[in-house]
C-alpha cells in the first residue's frame, strides 16, 4: 500500500498544481467568486438596512465601474460620490431606454448585444441577446463566456478582456456594442 502512495504522490502533486492554478486564473470561476462575495455584501447590507456611508460603498462600486464602461470623463471615485451616483444611477434606470446593437455574424453564429442607457447617458445594463448556441460544446462554451461577457463590459466599457476559448464570440460581443456606442 505504501508503495502505491509513493508511485502516486507525484501525480497527484501535478494534479492539486493544475487545479489551483486553473482556479487561480480561470476569468469564470473569478466572476462566480465575485458575484458570490457580492451577493454576500448585499446580504449584510439589506440586513444592516439603515446603510451607512460605508456600507454603501460596496455596493456602489458596481455603480462606479458603470461608470467608466460609459466613456465619460465624469466618473470621478470619491466615496461620497459614488455613493450618490449609485442611487441617482438607480433611480435613472428605472426609466432605461434599451439599444440593440448590430447582428455581427462569426464562423459560429450571431451575436447581439443590448445596452441599456438612463436618460443622463449612464449604461445601466450590457447584455448579450444573441450568441451561437448549435452545438452543445458552442452552447457550453458561450454559456460561460456570456455572462462573463456582460459583467466585464458593463465594467469596462469596450475595453474588456475577451473570454479565453471564445474569441471569436467576444469580438463579435465587442463589435455589436462598439456599433449601439456608435450610434450615440
Amino acid at each position: 500500500m505504501s508503495e502505491l502512495l509513493k508511485r502516486a504522490a507525484p501525480g497527484l502533486a501535478v494534479a492539486g498544481v493544475a487545479l489551483t492554478s486553473v482556479w487561480l486564473f480561470d476569468p469564470a470561476l473569478q466572476l462566480q467568486a465575485d458575484r458570490q462575495a457580492a451577493s454576500a455584501a448585499a446580504d449584510s447590507q439589506s440586513s444592516a438596512d439603515s446603510g451607512t456611508s460605508s456600507d454603501s460603498g460596496t455596493s456602489s462600486d458596481s455603480g462606479t465601474s458603470a461608470d467608466s464602461g460609459t466613456s465619460a470623463d465624469s466618473g470621478t471615485t470619491s466615496g461620497g460620490a459614488s455613493s450618490d451616483s449609485s442611487s441617482s444611477q438607480s433611480s435613472d434606470c428605472s426609466s432605461a431606454e434599451a439599444v440593440t446593437g448590430d447582428s455581427v455574424m462569426t464562423r459560429w453564429g450571431p451575436v447581439q448585444v443590448q445596452m441599456s442607457f438612463a436618460p443622463d447617458g449612464t449604461v445601466c445594463s450590457v447584455n448579450a441577446v444573441a450568441y451561437p448556441a448549435n452545438d452543445p460544446h458552442s452552447a457550453n462554451l458561450n454559456a460561460g463566456a456570456v455572462s462573463y461577457l456582460d459583467q466585464a463590459a458593463l465594467q469596462q466599457g469596450v475595453q474588456f478582456d475577451a473570454y479565453s476559448g471564445a474569441t471569436y464570440t467576444s469580438e463579435a460581443y465587442r463589435q455589436s456594442m462598439q456599433s449601439i456606442l456608435d450610434q450615440r
